[in-house]
């Protein structure tokens, strides 16, 4: 399809179904206020494509090509939709064909009724007041477990499909393969990202991953999400000043909490678990714990996913798809020092660890942001959050370089502290 501008906002999306908004999600990830770094159109070819039932990707391309592709891991369950606004309108204006995908995951997730959920054992059972809803009288039903689950060693597997996909489909409609290909991540679609240059790292020249989860039998979602939700119970319950809580939270990995003079969003900590919308930690830990353990006992509520320990097949069904740091092609990696969630100690420095324990550690250029959080959306909530989208596109113009002119920055194998 020639449409007369690729941007968001521009070229046309799907259509929304329940679960569905690709629109939605994108905007999820920004900041309010987010402001398009494409300034003018960018007319071009938006093509769509498909590699098994309930899989979606699309690739778009400017006229203006500069000839080299880019493919994105996707982050949590969201659509292919999802890398519109964090990099894909930077990439798109700056000559780039962009490619992403959801993963195999038909939609994210649909918030209904408990009451009228069709199947409570796959649903999440909300504990905290949900808009007008009280705890307990919401579910949230996921596309990753439902109609079937899609296993996680799946969509580790579908970025090098995507990327094959992409690439024929850019060489059918400009009669050029693309001269560089490169591989950018979010969050689990960071992780992608790192199992692609560990495992096909021929597919691409190179990668960026930023607040990526690091997936091993040691440091995992399922290990270090229940300590946290087991602590913030009375931490919250003390309004924010249970000394002990704290300590034992950071304890766990956690950089320390942030607090503000705001009401409803007075901790960071709260703020991914039960002050706002989706509740990351507990939901995520529900999710997984579904997705990987089939051992996984009673998870119906939050004393129980509090209380969780992952069985041996949980952690044998994660070293099927476990991160080695065994990179093959050039990784710049972005973490936050204040992301509460995917925590920098447990999926960052561990992952460098692993990158140089590999004998890698020349290849790999890791970097922590100050004030950089989870997902930018929060930096406009307060904390004296950073936004890390500009460290993200500064990042990628170092892997270009470090590929195209053979610059080799100091510092690889080591952590950089930036702001």
């Amino acid at each position: 399809m020639i449409v007369p501008d690729l941007r968001f906002g521009f070229a046309p999306l799907p259509d929304v179904f329940p679960g569905y908004d690709p629109a939605g999600d994108a905007r999820a990830l920004v900041p309010a206020g987010f402001e398009s770094p494409a300034l003018a159109p960018v007319p071009g070819r938006l093509l769509r494509g498909s590699l098994g039932l309930g899989q979606r990707f699309f690739v778009r391309i400017p006229n203006a090509w500069n000839g080299k592709l880019v493919v994105c891991g996707t982050p949590a369950m969201r659509s292919e939709h999802a890398n519109d606004l964090t990099v894909g309108e930077w990439l798109l204006a700056r000559g780039y064909a962009f490619a992403s995908s959801n993963k195999r995951i038909p939609y994210n997730a649909i918030v209904e009724p408990w009451d009228r959920t069709p199947d409570p054992d796959r649903a999440y059972r909300v504990p905290f007041v949900f808009g007008a809803a009280a705890p307990d009288e919401t579910a949230i039903r996921f596309g990753a477990l439902d109609p079937v689950a899609v296993p996680v060693a799946q969509w580790h597997a579908d970025l090098p499909q995507v990327v094959r996909a992409a690439r024929d489909l850019v060489r059918e409609a400009t009669g050029r393969g693309p001269s560089r290909t490169y591989a950018v991540g979010l969050s689990i679609g960071g992780g992608q990202v790192r199992a692609l240059l560990e495992r096909e790292p021929d597919l691409v020249d190179g990668g960026l991953e930023w607040a990526s989860v690091y997936w091993h039998r040691d440091h995992n979602i399922l290990r270090d999400l229940p300590p946290f939700l087991a602590a913030m119970a009375p931490y919250v319950a003390s309004g924010f000043t249970d000394r002990d809580a704290h300590d034992a939270i950071v304890a766990a990995g956690y950089p320390p909490d942030r607090l503000q003079d705001a009401p409803r969003l007075r901790s960071l900590w709260d703020a991914y678990y039960s002050a706002v919308p989706p509740f990351y930690a507990d939901l995520t830990t529900f999710a997984f714990a579904r997705l990987l353990d089939p051992q996984g006992g009673a998870l119906d509520s939050l004393r129980d996913r509090a209380a969780y320990v992952p069985s041996a097949a949980a952690l044998e069904r994660i070293d099927a798809f476990a991160h080695t740091g065994d990179i093959e092609k050039p990784l710049v990696g972005i973490a936050g020092d204040a992301d509460v969630f995917i925590t920098p100690h447990h999926n960052f420095d561990t992952y460098v660890d692993a990158v140089r324990t590999a004998g890698r550690a020349d290849r790999y250029w890791p970097s922590i942001v100050a004030g950089g959080t989870h997902v930018d959306g929060f930096a406009a909530l307060g904390w004296n959050l950073q936004p890390m989208l500009p460290f993200v596109w500064r990042g990628f113009e170092m892997l270009v370089a470090i590929v195209e002119d053979g610059v080799r920055p100091p510092g690889a194998g080591t952590i950089a502290h930036v702001r």
